[in-house]
């Protein structure tokens, strides 16, 4: 069961370096059209001196910054990553200590791209279980780390960054509506292994490097299955009040495209700046939420649905009914 929450504070972490789509025609046989044709992709931030967990914290403070919530009062950090930099502690922890919170319940969640939806309805209903007042949600991938660049097919399509929010008790339900749902991925759709690693009991070639690995077209015919049964169970489950808009994964603009004309939906409806950030794993949707807030796309009173899909093979959904003042330019 999910307590009682409102999002109270939002905000992002993006690496300085701007690596664009002629940039890449340096490293593999492509070229800037060919790029933006498939994908939608323009340009996309690669973290240089920033890691996964500086971005984490960065994004997580800023959002606590911006909620007016003491960082004493936070009960429960849940971070999600697939590229952290360390396998223990936990990125959550290290938040945790980054922003010198003195207590709380710290641990990550593994949900590939759908991680900030799992890891948004777990605090939430966490929240419930453990009788917290206030969390902090958190996703920050450095994806650049496990992309093979000599690829074309997969290093023009993920980029660096964070984002957070920060969960606060409401009187009204403001975070709503949950589906979380996962699929056997048989045939290895989306993979990232783990480096090997040697022992004197089992030597192996523990130099070799692993990278993202994808089936494309694959990944484009569950993509499209599952975003679209997730809004349309959304949809239904939103009975007379349906959301209007619509903050998707950002994971490839035809995706989305092909969602749109299968629902009858307006391009209007959907939110996307995958054009200049690329995909950038669990953190697209809360780096996409805190650019719609900023732009004004996302107003207050708007009952909005996010909806992701990735590794595993995942998928999930939320709706949000926005209650943070409207930005003022």
């Amino acid at each position: 069961m999910l307590a009682n929450v409102t999002i109270a504070g939002v905000a992002s972490s993006i690496p300085k370096k701007v690596v664009t789509n002629t940039e890449l025609e340096s490293l593999v046989e492509t070229s800037n059209e060919w790029i933006t044709k498939r994908t939608g992709i323009r340009t996309r931030h690669v973290a240089v001196e920033e890691t996964a967990v500086g971005m984490a914290a960065d994004s997580a403070a800023k959002a606590l910054a911006m909620s007016g919530v003491p960082k004493e009062s936070i009960g429960l950090i849940v971070a999600c990553t697939i590229t952290g930099e360390d396998l223990t502690p936990s990125m959550a922890s290290s938040v945790q200590k980054e922003l010198g919170i003195q207590q709380c319940a710290a641990f990550d969640v593994s949900a590939g791209c759908t991680g900030f939806i799992y890891a948004l309805v777990t605090a939430a209903s966490l929240m419930d279980t453990l009788d917290v007042e206030t969390a902090i949600v958190v996703a920050s991938e450095k994806m650049s780390n496990y992309t093979d660049w000599s690829d074309r097919s997969t290093c023009v399509l993920f980029g660096d960054g964070a984002g957070a929010v920060v969960l606060q008790r409401s009187d009204t339900p403001r975070v709503q509506f949950p589906i979380l749902n996962a699929a056997p991925d048989t045939g290895d759709v989306i993979i990232l292994k783990k480096d090997p690693r040697s022992t004197p009991f089992s030597p192996t070639d523990d130099t070799a490097k692993e990278y993202i690995r994808m089936k494309g077209a694959d990944v484009f015919t569950y993509a499209v299955g599952v975003l679209g049964d997730t809004l349309k169970r959304l949809y239904a489950l939103c009975g007379d009040k349906p959301f209007t808009k619509v903050i998707p994964h950002q994971a490839n603009e035809k995706i989305i495209d092909y969602v749109m004309r299968t629902m009858n939906m307006s391009r209007d409806a959907f939110f996307l700046n995958i054009a200049s950030y690329a995909n950038t794993s669990s953190a697209t949707i809360p780096i996409a939420l805190c650019d719609a807030w900023e732009a004004g796309w996302l107003r207050r009173g708007d009952r909005v649905a996010l909806a992701g899909f990735g590794s595993g093979l995942t998928s999930g959904g939320v709706v949000i009914d926005w209650d943070l003042p409207d930005k003022t330019k």
